[in-house]
């Protein structure tokens, strides 16, 4: 694993970056956290995610699906 500071990181973006494509584990440190850096694979594509929120949306709206309370959303959490 490699444990960098966010200041490191802004310098040699790429680098890092590529390390973890590659499947190497990059911490990043910063004054706001400790982040791990890790690539989005296909599974938590946000394209992926937005649509098959739009297409729920949709159904509710045509009455195919229950519409859902603030409590229910976060139970699914």
């Amino acid at each position: 694993m490699q444990v960098v500071s966010a200041r490191e990181f802004r310098s040699n973006q790429g680098k890092y970056l590529n390390a973890a494509k590659q499947g190497q584990s990059v911490m990043l440190t910063s004054r706001y956290g400790n982040f791990k850096i890790s690539p989005i694979t296909e599974e938590d594509s946000l394209t992926s995610r937005i649509c098959e929120g739009l297409r729920e949306v949709k159904m509710i709206e045509e009455g195919k699906a229950p519409c859902k309370t603030i409590e229910d959303l976060l139970d699914e959490l």
